[in-house]
């Protein structure tokens, strides 16, 4: 026995003076006058000097035909308070045998399953702090999704879900295994990841007026929406690109073209929009978990992709072209934004397909660590929620408004909540604290840093390979601790006027890096260059094979009208890349060196088996092939490539050492220095 109840006693709540340990949300029972036993749960706990007080809510017991009933007069005074079985507790909330198993009740041995037809007409939404373990959450019901064949795709901002391909070897976290029934796995054969930089996510090039004014990065005037109608009648019915649509509004007779041509300029060269779009039959299929891996762009490309393929996604299955399936969105609060914070490409999308997605068998799973920050009419769509450590007030507002059956005792539990713990709303009849199962896969939600206590991480990429080894340099450097950091490089190949060459672009800075006198050099100011339209660029290579010119010099060598000309010279000077004496204008921030196509680095990139930290990629493929195309390159390929670095650490300063020159790298360590803990 945990008590007797005393005090005031309703239909729906009664309080005892605990006469056992007892903790937050622990499921008791307590026999009525008729002989029935009823549950209840401990909602708070009051401590005095002499005493415990746990009050309690009831919350019912099963009928003669199933149903969960609430008792209709209050228990008695100095009635005994038992702890519940587990067979009581999994038949009165309604425990399911079967389904996607999460993890056990906390505090019982009682197994957590999602059921998965519930799932299917019931979104899904996994909430969370940062470093609450969202991502390490949704890694297991990914697993469990994938266990049960069922098709899934995850739109994937940061490339954390490829990890379901390796077994989990974390020594930490299988010393639990035996206590969850778990066993390693790799679900390699099940995964497909589209990525756009090795061409495996393209979207359809052939697009409509809204939804080129879903994807275009500026804000468009009536003018512009105007112009883009008027190409596409000129197109007819021609199977166009965005080429042809930039070709057709360069020949309209407007001012207002300019912009619009260099926002749809941006658009084509992200090199995303493709003749051979990847096909929603690609992507859902029975037993695939496919990734769609959008790290490496920028968010607003992120957005444009997450719209596009949702859109298509939610058409097919309408139109019964692919199976039921899961689509999961991680990080929801970038793509289906409240409308406080704004409206991106993806958000009409999102908020159809939680409205009216479940009808037809698409199940949509948001995951957030900034639930007020997400659309409250997606988030109240979601009737299950496992919902894990938030501290935020406006966050758990967001929760509580969106959830039912959440108490104020469980809402300051929420607050509490150790990492690994969950709770969970709407499978069962009342909500549930879960302790979250480890995983069969190893976890990619996590940095990664060099030297750990398991020691370093490994990782098979290619790089160059050092010239100096950490031993050279901690023999110069002397009492400094040395850490190896392999940083981020495009190298890209092709052809400069029919002669094969190859570029190395800084992934941090998008500037070129090559090997000269006296060390590793970068260029400075090509990747301003790179991010310009064709006009923009055509007037600054004019200019720098002039050195200066004026006005009417310059537009009959661009073959532009004085006034164009004029007007997008000015906007080059608001750039800081061109400067005038009010007469004469002449390039500026550019420093390339003459012979720069044929420089580079002794050193080939080899496949190694890299230690210590990886830096991630911040400029996206598309602004490196920029970069490549200012010289004139055909490309042909563009690889990941890790640059060799050590970075020493004395009292409190950091600096990065070039592996292939020796020298400090000052340029590096700015960019780094903030990425490395």
């Amino acid at each position: 026995m945990l008590g007797k109840i005393s005090g005031r006693v309703t239909t729906a709540e009664f309080s005892f003076e605990a006469e056992a340990n007892v903790k937050k949300l622990d499921f008791v029972a307590v026999k009525t006058s008729d002989g029935q036993w009823v549950t209840a749960y401990i909602d708070s706990i009051t401590r005095y000097a002499n005493r415990t007080i746990a009050d309690c809510r009831v919350i019912g017991y099963r009928n003669s035909r199933g149903f969960l009933v609430v008792p209709n007069a209050p228990f008695a005074p100095e009635t005994p308070v038992f702890s519940a079985s587990e067979e009581q507790i999994k038949s009165t909330i309604g425990i399911p045998d079967k389904g996607l198993y999460i993890g056990i009740l906390d505090g019982y041995d009682i197994k957590v399953r999602l059921p998965l037809k519930q799932l299917m007409t019931k979104h899904v939404s996994i909430l969370a702090k940062t470093g609450a373990g969202k991502s390490y959450m949704a890694g297991v019901l990914m697993e469990e999704l994938a266990e049960k064949k069922m098709p899934v795709v995850i739109m994937d901002p940061h490339g954390e879900y490829a990890s379901l391909a390796v077994p989990n070897d974390e020594e930490k976290e299988l010393k639990f295994a035996e206590k969850f029934g778990i066993e390693p796995k790799s679900y390699r054969d099940m995964i497909k990841r589209y990525t756009i930089e090795d061409g495996t996510l393209r979207l359809d090039s052939h697009l409509t007026a809204d939804e080129l004014f879903q994807c275009m990065p500026i804000k468009m005037s009536g003018t512009q929406k105007g112009l883009v109608y008027s190409a596409m009648r000129n197109l007819g019915g021609k199977d166009y690109t965005l080429t042809d649509l930039i070709n057709e509004i360069s020949t309209l007779p407007s001012q207002s073209k300019w912009n619009l041509i260099s926002a749809l300029e941006f658009l084509d060269k992200t090199r995303l929009f493709s003749k051979t779009p990847t096909r929603p039959e690609e992507l859902v299929r029975e037993g695939q978990v496919s990734i769609v891996d959008v790290k490496l762009a920028r968010p607003e490309i992120q957005q444009t992709v997450v719209f596009k393929l949702s859109q298509e996604l939610f058409n097919a299955r309408k139109a019964g072209k692919v199976p039921g399936f899961f689509l999961v969105l991680e990080e929801a609060h970038t793509f289906c934004p409240e409308r406080g914070f704004g409206e991106v490409a993806s958000s009409k999308i999102i908020r159809t397909i939680a409205s009216e997605g479940r009808k037809f068998g698409l199940s949509l799973c948001v995951i957030t660590q900034r639930p007020a920050r997400v659309d409250k009419n997606v988030l109240s769509q979601c009737n299950t929620q496992i919902i894990m450590k938030v501290t935020n007030p406006n966050d758990l507002k967001a929760i509580t408004d969106s959830a039912e059956g959440i108490t104020p005792g469980m809402r300051d539990e929420i607050r509490d909540l150790p990492v690994g713990s969950a709770l969970v709303v709407g499978v069962t009849e009342h909500p549930i604290l879960t302790e979250i199962r480890i995983r069969r896969s190893k976890h990619g939600g996590e940095a990664v840093l060099a030297p750990t206590k398991a020691g370093p991480v490994r990782v098979r990429n290619t790089a160059l390979p050092p010239r100096f080894r950490k031993e050279d340099i901690q023999k110069e450097a002397g009492d400094v601790s040395v850490y190896q950091v392999n940083y981020p490089v495009w190298l890209i190949r092709g052809t400069v006027n029919g002669n094969i060459s190859a570029m190395f672009i800084d992934g941090l800075l998008g500037e070129v890096m090559y090997e000269a006198k006296g060390g590793m050099k970068r260029t400075n100011g090509l990747r301003s260059l790179a991010t310009l339209s064709s006009v923009e660029r055509k007037i600054i290579s004019s200019l720098l094979s002039m050195k200066y010119g004026n006005l009417e010099k310059v537009a009959a060598a661009t073959r532009l009208m004085n006034n164009d000309c004029h007007r997008l010279l000015k906007g080059l000077m608001s750039k800081g890349l061109v400067t005038s004496d009010g007469y004469n204008f002449r390039p500026v921030r550019v420093k390339i060196p003459a012979n720069l196509l044929k420089l580079g680095f002794r050193e080939s990139p080899a496949e190694l088996e890299l230690e210590g930290k990886i830096i991630n990629f911040t400029v996206p493929r598309d602004t490196a092939e920029k970069v490549a195309g200012l010289f004139g390159m055909q490309i042909e390929s563009a690889t990941m490539v890790y640059y060799p670095y050590w970075l020493l650490v004395y009292s409190n300063r950091k600096a990065l050492v070039d592996g292939l020159t020796k020298k400090v790298d000052v340029e590096a360590t700015r960019e780094v220095i903030g990425l490395i803990r």
